[in-house]
């Protein structure tokens, strides 16, 4: 249809809708009996009513029908076409909602349709919605599925073997042992236990002299202070902080197009150590990461933190160079809402962001609730390249005054160039040059750069957000009040957001409240996953319908009540866990109970684990003499800080990645790539939250640990501290390399192989050490634990 015909249809629909008003201008229910039943009756029963079928699951032949909506929320927003889905789709305004699909209405009827929504819809149908919980989301069913339900300490379980468990765990994993006939092997040796314990709890072998310590005197007196000194060690938040980052998805750049560099990244990183090592309350944890900028604070260190802090919002990947800042603004707001749905609560609540959650109790109207609170948060500081918010830490008062100093100064010494340019006369160039000789010594004696973090703050206009249709940002529907998940309280239930604010604080508050039972169970399942090799529930980051169910309902239930009842302390749930007698068993297996329990799901043996690629690293500084202790800031230097590419700067990335310290501490970029060995061994994809990681078996493996220049020199100098430049005592010297390396001393064939490998004279060849040594470094017993 040509322009002009287009127009003079409109036109006519106009006048026709005039006449039409004022032939049934008595009601607005008249006019809807008379106009809008009709056109319902022919254009959409077909597939929008009881009688015939319910598409998308938007019924139309009832008011509730329309007031309910389909996938995509409320179908009429009364009194604005503008916001009506129904009205954008018979207008095709959007190729992907187009209604009625086999053509569009005549423009009268949609001018009906029009000037219905303008009078508020009137609608005196009063039958119930026939399918509701077809497509759309049954909250009170959502609430009885096992996640959703109260959290309930449960009692212990009675067992017959009651000399068998030590700590309240045992009861719950014996009980379920003994309903299925099922007998747990022995507990493991002193040696395995030590070794076991120490990269559980520190990410580093036990040294020589500690193993045969406590292989001498393995007494519960001994392991218990054992454990205590670990937890207590800063090895403790260099491991466990790690398992967090992961979490946090944490890297040193920002991915995407060029991939800017993050520079202050580094702080959040020794933030999340500290917080572990110093076992700060998780539900305090959480607050801090979700709304710190937004906490109080008792002095600059306290508050700094917080706002290093919410560079857990911040760190998520993304594309700077975007130029639709719409998209790109809503891309970050998605990254937010699916990094703190699976972390925290085990939900995959990205995937309500073009309709309704398919398996999970999560309307669209939910993930749009929290997309106001994120969108009110300002994450970005938009430009043609975008960039991420960065805040001054208030760590040094004395610096802050320095800086103010200097930069009044500088001022000063600038409107003064700026004069004399401007007035000229016969002194005016000498005078210039001596101030801009003044002013280029001033700028090379310029204080240091004050402390900054990647952060947030509020927006200043912080608000409701819009459900998007299909999750297209141009493609505007009503408005959503912000919100949490309605599942975990009362329907429609809002929470109370002061004006001026945007909800993270109350968000943050509710993830960790009373009547939100997700949270603890999600955590205390992350904690035995990280020490028995798999989960309570296996599937760590979706505790939805689609994840896997707990094996010990029960026994997740006490420990997310313990974790709660001890304040959210993550070192006495951990303390707990491995004085029990289940993390004390052997890895070996009993034919018996293999028949029974192939799975291992009832906990009768300990899984055999390879260790993360960091404690491999690490493990090979250790025995080699290299690594060197103590927390570590930024290694990216200060001459690239200031630097929107990586890729552009001029700094030697690989030496970035090999320094000889804990692997905690090395840079982890995005699109740069990583220390060579953590991409063989599986380490986490920091574009993505991770609680569980890949374990593959690859030839790259095997090349690598045969082949790379860090495995031959840790094995060289380990040669060298063995054998050093005299003939060693060959019996010791294999001792202390598998005490140190496997710790254990070598069987009757392995001291065979070796000697026979190192000849028989008497006398040392550092380079055959170095072979044996590499040897064992790329064995199954140094890469896992027993």
């Amino acid at each position: 249809m040509s322009r002009i015909n287009r127009f003079a249809a409109r036109l006519l629909a106009v006048c026709l809708l005039t006449v039409a008003g004022g032939a049934h201008a008595g009601t607005d229910l008249e006019f809807f009996e008379n106009n809008i039943r009709p056109l319902l009756v022919k254009r959409c029963y077909e597939c929008h009513s009881a009688d015939e079928k319910i598409k998308a699951g938007l019924q139309l032949d009832v008011a509730e029908g329309w007031k309910q909506g389909g996938e995509t929320g409320p179908a009429l927003v009364p009194g604005d076409p503008e916001l009506s889905l129904l009205i954008r789709a018979v207008r095709y305004q959007n190729a992907d909602l187009e209604m009625p699909p086999k053509g569009r209405l005549p423009d009268v009827e949609i001018a009906l349709l029009e000037e219905w929504v303008k009078r508020g819809a009137p609608d005196p149908r009063s039958g119930k919605q026939k399918m509701k919980r077809e497509i759309g989301i049954d909250l009170e069913e959502g609430r009885r599925f096992w996640v959703f339900l109260p959290l309930v300490k449960p009692d212990l379980p009675a067992v017959a073997d009651s000399t068998w468990p030590l700590t309240p765990v045992d009861f719950f994993i014996r009980e379920a042992q003994e309903s299925k006939g099922i007998s747990p092997v022995a507990t493991a040796s002193p040696e395995v236990m030590l070794r076991r314990i120490y990269f559980d709890l520190t990410g580093l072998p036990p040294s020589v002299q500690e193993l045969k310590a406590f292989v001498e005197n393995p007494d519960e007196t001994r392991y218990r202070a054992t454990v205590d000194r670990l937890l207590a060690s800063p090895g403790f938040g260099e491991k466990w902080g790690r398992h967090w980052l992961d979490l946090a998805r944490f890297s040193e750049s920002t991915g995407g197009g060029r991939s800017a560099i993050l520079p202050d990244s580094w702080r959040y990183r020794n933030y999340v150590i500290d917080s572990f090592n110093a076992d700060k309350p998780f539900d305090q944890f959480i607050r801090e990461q979700v709304a710190g900028d937004l906490l109080p604070s008792t002095d600059d260190r306290q508050r700094a933190d917080c706002l290093v802090a919410t560079g857990f919002l911040a760190l998520g990947p993304k594309n700077l160079d975007q130029q639709d800042k719409e998209l790109l603004r809503m891309n970050t707001v998605d990254e937010q809402i699916d990094t703190m749905g699976r972390t925290f609560l085990g939900m995959t609540l990205g995937c309500a962001r073009c309709h309704d959650h398919k398996f999970d109790p999560v309307p669209m109207s939910d993930y749009y609730a929290l997309a106001g609170i994120f969108r009110s948060t300002k994450t970005l500081v938009l430009g043609n390249v975008s960039t991420l918010v960065h805040r001054t830490l208030p760590l040094d008062r004395e610096l802050e005054y320095a800086h103010e100093v200097y930069q009044e100064k500088k001022h000063c010494l600038k409107e003064q160039i700026a004069q004399f340019k401007k007035d000229g006369g016969v002194d005016a160039a000498e005078q210039i040059n001596a101030l801009e000789a003044e002013l280029k010594s001033l700028e090379q004696s310029a204080p240091p750069p004050l402390p900054k973090a990647v952060s947030i703050e509020d927006q200043e206009d912080p608000g409701d957000s819009h459900l998007l249709l299909r999750g297209n940002v141009h493609d505007k529907g009503p408005s959503v009040a912000r919100g949490f998940l309605q599942v975990m309280g009362a329907d429609n239930a809002r929470p109370e957001i002061p004006a001026g604010s945007s909800g993270r604080l109350e968000l943050a508050n509710w993830l960790v409240s009373a009547n939100n039972p997700v949270t603890p169970r999600v955590y205390a399942n992350r904690l035995w996953h990280h020490l028995f090799g798999s989960g309570l529930v296996k599937s760590v980051d979706n505790f939805g319908v689609q994840g896997d169910r707990p094996t010990h309902p029960a026994l997740l239930d006490y420990l997310a009540s313990e974790l709660v009842r001890s304040g959210w302390s993550t070192k006495t749930l951990i303390r707990e866990l491995v004085l029990s007698r289940t993390y004390r068993l052997g890895s070996f297996s009993s034919e018996a109970d293999l028949a029974l329990d192939p799975a291992n799901s009832l906990w009768w043996r300990m899984p055999r684990r390879r260790l993360p690629a960091e404690a491999i690293r690490d493990a090979m500084l250790s025995v080699s003499g290299q690594l060197k202790a103590g927390q570590v800031d930024t290694t990216i230097p200060d001459s690239v800080r200031g630097e929107t590419a990586l890729s552009r700067a001029r700094v030697d990335v690989k030496s970035l990645l090999d320094p000889p310290v804990r692997s905690v501490y090395i840079p982890v970029f995005r699109e740069e790539g990583m220390n060579p060995l953590f991409e063989v061994f599986g380490f986490a994809n920091p574009s993505f939250t991770s609680g569980r990681r890949s374990t593959t078996t690859l030839p790259t493996q095997s090349l690598f640990l045969l082949n790379d220049p860090f495995v031959i020199n840790s094995a060289a100098l380990t040669a060298r501290r063995l054998v050093g430049k005299g003939t060693p005592d060959r019996a010791k010297a294999l001792d202390e390399l598998y005490l140190a390396a496997l710790g254990r001393l070598p069987g009757r064939q392995e001291r065979i192989l070796a000697e026979q490998f190192l000849g028989e004279s008497g006398t040392s060849n550092a380079d055959d050490w170095a072979l044996l040594i590499q040897a064992v470094f790329a064995s199954v017993d140094f890469r896992y634990l027993n």
